[in-house]
């Protein structure tokens, strides 16, 4: 017992040592082309925001930008993407407001203080679009439609819960009525389909409707009207002052624990952009206002944006607070650890009363089930705080192993307790049964310094080991299966992040 205790005082020991050290500072910055990630495939106005960035801070800049796009999930590929580099300085996400609601109903707080939010770039006021073809396109006729419908009316507009839907439903609170919302794979496409006659509105930004005559802004969030919209009413107009600065943000973070003469590198290129006459004409003649928030205000906003789309998306159940039921306050931060360590100190009981008990075959067998209803118990608890995205949700797989594993051991722990010659019959090894519970816990902690598949692939071949297997190219081959299965299934299909560890994001 003492060598594996040293064992894991040596793990954390060496993991601190590399956790004190600060990066390095890299002099004549920069020195190799600096990497731009966009989250959404070219085109998209992210794309096209970033693109023009790198024009016109070349004009500033010996500096080579390459813009590569990583679609997917609403950003979270992108953003794997920038955690798994060094934070040197050399890669930059570009980002936007939609990214917000998608960190919060994912990874939470950890996603937004993973990142430095280096400059906000604009601010493009968000707005209801209509079709000028139907016969309802002002902004009255639409609340009155939508009251008369009582929740028939549809809005159309890209995914369920981003910031164009969480808008749309403060702008129905505000004039007092509920529509039903239609998400479209991108906003292109929702636009199409209010064009076709599907929809009766569609929220966006006033730049959307550039090119396109048939299309309408019938109201727009901002103090006063436009002026390259001068017919356009605000909401303010219309008696709403809380729907006075809702916008669209675009701008970008980098990795966090780049060095500070990097960052401000950066804070003098971006004012230098946001100064470039023809950076701001180029945006603002699509209404969008062109500004520059270093990393203090740009934090501060995000941090406000993380607060407003947890109520949102709490009240609509895509995500579940705490205070929604018991199951959801077990599941938070505060609760989850509570609850591990409850169980951590269950077990270590049990296994305790096992080890200096004479029945100790029997009630090994009876610890192992223990241990495992209680990881299908915690389980099961944590997945109340994943986001609901439908009728699929991301709680789904996780509890149909749950709901699989329960019953088999509550089946094996009666099977044991009624059949008294199953444990004379086989009689078991108590040492090696608890000291496979304990290398699962090291395994555990292991995943939080090492990473996921570096754990992971030492766990599973040390496993069949420690149980007796010994053809070693059947167990590394089965290992090595086992982390090309995780990649594919849960990083690249289900885009679930798993966790690179510790000392890399150090190392890296």
């Amino acid at each position: 017992m003492k060598k594996y205790i040293l064992i894991l005082f040596l793990i954390l020991s060496f993991s601190n040592l590399f956790a004190t050290q600060n990066p390095k500072i890299e002099s004549g910055f920069p020195s190799k082309p600096i990497k731009i990630i966009v989250y959404t495939s070219p085109g998209g106005l992210i794309d096209v925001t970033t693109r023009k960035f790198t024009e016109i801070a070349s004009k500033y800049s010996d500096a080579t930008f390459v813009v590569e796009n990583k679609p997917g999930a609403g950003g979270i590929v992108a953003l794997q993407k920038v955690l798994s580099q060094p934070a040197n300085g050399y890669t930059l996400f570009a980002c936007t407001k939609s990214n917000i609601s998608k960190f919060v109903s994912t990874g939470g707080t950890s996603y937004i203080h993973a990142l430095d939010w280096l400059a906000m770039l604009m601010a493009d006021p968000e707005c209801v679009i209509t079709n000028r073809k139907m016969e309802i396109s002002d902004w009255t006729d639409i609340v009155k439609d939508a009251q008369k419908k009582n929740g028939e009316q549809i809005w159309v507009g890209p995914a369920t819960g981003g910031l164009d839907h969480v808008t749309a439903i403060k702008i129905w609170e505000q004039f007092d009525f509920v529509s039903k919302w239609i998400p479209y794979k991108s906003g292109g496409k929702a636009r199409a389909a209010l064009l076709g006659k599907q929809g009766h509105a569609y929220v966006g930004n006033p730049r959307e409707v550039l090119g396109n005559p048939d299309l309408k802004i019938s109201a727009v969030s901002a103090k006063k009207r436009l002026e390259q919209f001068p017919d356009v009413p605000t909401f303010i107009e219309l008696g709403s002052n809380e729907l006075s600065n809702e916008y669209m943000w675009r701008g970008f973070a980098i990795k966090k624990g780049v060095p500070a003469e990097i960052l401000n590198w950066y804070d003098k290129l971006f004012q230098q952009v946001n100064n470039d006459p023809n950076w701001r004409t180029f945006w603002e003649k699509g209404g969008i206002e062109v500004v520059y928030y270093g990393p203090e205000k740009f934090g501060t906003i995000v941090n406000s944006d993380a607060e407003f789309f947890r109520h949102y998306l709490g009240k609509i159940g895509i995500i579940k607070t705490e205070n929604y039921n018991i199951f959801t306050r077990l599941g938070s931060r505060k609760g989850s650890a509570f609850l591990i360590v409850m169980l951590l100190l269950f077990n270590l009981i049990v296994g305790y009363f096992v080890y200096k008990s004479p029945k100790r075959e029997l009630l090994s067998r009876i610890l192992i089930i223990s241990f495992f209803l209680s990881l299908s118990l915690l389980f099961y608890i944590l997945s109340f705080v994943f986001p609901e995205s439908g009728v699929v949700g991301p709680s789904v797989v996780p509890r149909l192993w749950i709901f699989l594993l329960i019953p088999l051991n509550l089946l094996l722990l009666i099977k044991t307790v009624s059949d008294k010659n199953i444990a004379e019959e086989h009689s078991g090894d108590v040492n090696k049964v608890l000291k496979f519970i304990l290398f699962l816990a090291v395994y555990l902690v292991g995943i939080y310094f090492f990473g996921y598949y570096i754990s992971s692939f030492v766990f599973v071949f040390m496993s069949m080991y420690m149980l007796g297997y010994r053809k070693f190219i059947t167990m590394l081959i089965i290992s090595f299966c086992w982390i090309i299965f995780s990649y594919l299934i849960f990083y690249r299909t289900l885009y679930v992040p798993l966790p690179i560890g510790r000392l890399f994001e150090i190392l890296l």
